[in-house]
């Protein structure tokens, strides 16, 4: 009994002393939070911004694991959307197809010592279920701007991030800023069946240039309001990573023809239950 205490005593020690070292550091600690000095706010056009992407959504950009050439003509149209509706930014900016249809923006920085970094995005859709049309609000692909919204495939996943991305540069360019380091764009063309022709091609790319990034930012998540409770302001949620997949073979032995009940009863054989 005495040895048993003693070890209860032991363990109870340890734990008082591990609560004390958390909340030691916890409260001695100092805040490593970085103090930024907010900027001023830009005005943006919204009505001219939704439309913009509406007509991005428009264009069916559906990619195909199967077929490189599927969708072409969508593809090189947002192409010349782009072009169209963001010209200082392609006037600043190198502009390379990679892996047919990807696009990769090299914006060159004032600071050749700053490592650059890359801002991702995709301009390929998943299709429309059969059927399934007239389940949505709007017509899948319409791109029209109602009730605050801009509806159909691809305004959330992933056309709203490339054209926000491009919004913003265009502004920033037009009020004669540069960036003091570079900055690469890659809209890649199939994300949504592997990303094999885009994303892997430009990471080839940049390992064969010697290209190394200071960080990178993917499409990553939304700015939501009243998802936590006692939260009464939009939080943007963060993802720091990517889901991957599984593919399982599920093999099953047994003898065929037998057939046991769960719950008989006992020395009774099986029945057809």
């Amino acid at each position: 009994m005495k040895t048993i205490k003693l070890i209860v005593i032991a363990v109870l020690a340890l734990l008082a002393a591990l609560i004390i070292g958390l909340l030691a550091k916890t409260f001695l600690t100092p805040s490593k939070q970085l103090q930024v000095k907010p900027v001023n706010a830009i005005a943006v056009d919204g009505t001219a911004a939704a439309a913009r992407l509406g007509a991005a959504v428009r264009l069916q950009t559906i990619s195909s694991a199967a077929d490189p050439e599927a969708n072409a003509d969508a593809f090189k149209a947002l192409h010349a959307h782009l072009e169209t509706s963001f010209p200082k930014f392609h006037a600043a900016a190198k502009r390379e197809l990679i892996g047919g249809y990807g696009l990769l923006y090299t914006l060159a920085g004032t600071d050749s010592a700053a490592k650059p970094i890359a801002l991702l995005a995709h301009q390929d859709v998943v299709p429309i279920a059969p059927g399934t049309e007239k389940d949505w609000s709007q017509p899948p692909f319409s791109g029209v701007v109602a009730d605050g919204f801009v509806w159909g495939r691809g305004a959330w996943d992933n056309k709203s991030n490339l054209m926000s991305q491009l919004e913003a540069i265009e502004l920033f360019l037009a009020s004669g800023a540069k960036p003091n380091r570079t900055i690469y764009f890659f809209f890649g063309h199939d994300e949504e069946v592997g990303g094999r022709r885009g994303a892997l091609a430009l990471a080839e790319r940049f390992k064969k240039d010697g290209v190394k990034l200071d960080f990178v930012l993917d499409e990553g998540t939304l700015i939501v309001e009243g998802i936590l409770k006692g939260l009464d302001k939009p939080a943007a949620l963060i993802g720091m990573a990517e889901k991957g997949y599984l593919t399982l073979l599920l093999q099953a032995t047994a003898t065929p023809g037998i057939h046991r009940c769960r719950h008989r009863p006992r020395n009774k054989p099986p029945s057809g239950c």
